[in-house]
């Protein structure tokens, strides 16, 4: 949402002055208007007049000219209902509801008060004869006080919109702070609170602190980590450094010119700040600055739990990574295999359309799929032929032995990695192992894996095996389909076929085999 609207047709006008547009094809109107209205003040603003001699002139400076809060509109210019075809174009074509009209007219018979009152959205009817000093006082005070209620109540309604986005934005996000764009929409929502707050629309960023526990910053110890505008990096110049790091060194926020700098404190050493630029700082209200500081103490506890949830996340999946990494070198296996598994998995999850969160959670877990082959003997899993009976039953104890190290978990990815550890190896026909599941019985992530370790382990040389052709391994997987592989699997790995050669032969180029 932006405020486009009122930044086009009004908002508290910051020149000092009530805008009031003259449109009458006289010139003495004009002059007469003018002269009567020059000692005009209400509260405490006297008023600009702008002059325009026909209802095209008037659109013409309607069009450019913001916050002008009344016209004085005569009826006959170039056409007999110019006037009124003006008023029409104002309301209903540029939706400018706001601006207070005072039509007159030199000629009451063309245009009858009642059938005018009715038929058009203005806010007074005079006689030109009627306008003397004392009237014109008394028309323009009622005219610019409604105009004032019309702009604080459309402020407020958009003020409020704008408060409801942010906090929409922040409740979505929290719901699943693990996603990386749910993450941002937490941060954009952040930011959209503070707008709200300020009442107006201006670029900024929220930034944090790379470099804890310093007391001067540079550009290298800052990350924008989410903006509003574009290129706000660009604009961290001299004066914003200064008052961020004095933002940092008073631990509250600051103001200058039309900056603004918002100090998110913090109970750990991850400190952020939220930057604005285009702050009309006369305008801000005591009781708002108080709320913004209201405001910043809690969207820093907020942000600190946040981060810190997300740290935890991404140190989990870093152990299991790493693990998945140590029982793959065990086995001699090419050392991007669960990082390609990884990678497949995901692109295949989101082509069956499952949700975003599901398909993160899939590609943390995937590297854990062999966690069991840790128990397994190398005579075993470094044969370099083909196993006897008795050592494939062996070897297909690792299925459950990585559920039992894994089982039990309620981390959502853990548990994850247990489930896909135990059924990867089933298949859909029911003829796997270890507990011959069949179809759906097996779990969604378990079937995926199931082709995504297949494609890969097909594609790349093993200690058993030389590595196979693209059409071969694409042709056993086809014929593979209802029988070791569900087909619905199946067919949205054909389907993205192309993306995942691709990210085969990227990893495969990095590890250089």
């Amino acid at each position: 949402m932006t405020l486009s609207f009122l930044n086009t047709f009004g908002s508290n006008d910051s020149s000092g002055f009530w805008k009031v547009l003259i449109v009458d094809d006289e010139p003495d109107i004009h002059s007469i208007t003018k002269l009567a209205l020059k000692r005009y003040t209400f509260e405490g603003k006297e008023i600009e007049f702008i002059s325009a001699y026909s209802a095209k002139e008037a659109k013409d400076i309607m069009s450019t000219h913001a916050q002008i809060g009344l016209i004085f509109l005569d009826v006959v210019m170039e056409t007999d209902d110019a006037g009124l075809q003006f008023v029409k174009w104002l309301r209903l074509q540029q939706k400018n509801n706001l601006t207070r009209i005072i039509l007159r007219t030199g000629q009451p018979g063309q245009a009858p008060e009642e059938q005018v009152i009715m038929d058009y959205d203005i806010n007074d009817y005079k006689q030109k004869t009627e306008l003397d000093r004392r009237r014109l006082f008394t028309a323009v005070t009622c005219a610019l006080r409604g105009y004032r209620d019309l702009i604080e109540i459309e402020s407020s309604r958009q003020h409020e919109e704008l408060f409801k986005e942010g906090l929409k934005k922040v409740i979505e996000a929290t719901a699943h702070v693990m996603e990386e764009q749910k993450l941002t929409s937490f941060f954009q929502g952040l930011l959209q609170q503070v707008l709200s707050i300020l009442r107006f629309e201006q670029q900024g960023a929220l930034i944090k602190i790379t470099n804890a526990g310093g007391t001067i910053y540079d550009n290298n110890d800052y990350k924008v980590i989410t903006q509003i505008g574009t290129n706000v990096d660009k604009h961290l110049d001299d004066v914003v450094k200064r008052l961020m790091n004095t933002a940092i060194k008073l631990k509250e926020s600051v103001f200058e010119d039309d900056i603004f700098i918002a100090y998110l404190p913090s109970l750990s050493t991850q400190e952020s700040l939220i930057y604005l630029k285009g702050v009309d700082i006369d305008h801000i209200e005591e009781l708002d600055i108080q709320l913004l500081q209201m405001f910043c103490r809690s969207a820093g506890i907020a942000f600190d739990n946040l981060m810190m949830k997300s740290e935890v996340q991404r140190t989990q999946a870093e152990v299991i990574n790493r693990l998945g990494n140590a029982v793959e070198s065990r086995s001699k296996e090419s050392g991007n295999h669960i990082r390609r598994m990884s990678l497949f998995s995901g692109i295949i999850a989101k082509r069956l359309g499952l949700p975003s969160y599901d398909c993160e959670i899939l590609e943390l877990a995937t590297p854990m799929h062999d966690i069991g082959k840790i128990a397994t003997p190398d005579s075993i899993l470094l044969k370099p032929g083909k196993l006897e009976v008795s050592e494939f039953e062996i070897m297909k104890q690792h299925a459950h032995i990585g559920f039992e190290i894994l089982g039990g978990s309620d981390l959502p990815i853990i548990n994850a990695a247990a489930t896909i550890a135990y059924q990867h190896h089933e298949k859909y026909d029911g003829s796997g192992y270890p507990l011959g599941l069949k179809g759906d019985e097996i779990h969604i992530f378990s079937r995926i894996v199931a082709v995504a370790d297949v494609f890969d382990a097909l594609l790349h040389k093993r200690c058993y095996k030389p590595a196979w052709t693209v059409d071969d391994v694409l042709e056993l997987i086809e014929n593979q389909k209802g029988k070791h592989f569900d087909p619905i699997v199946v067919d949205a790995f054909f389907e993205c076929i192309d993306e995942l050669i691709t990210a085969n032969e990227s990893l495969t180029e990095i590890e250089g085999t």
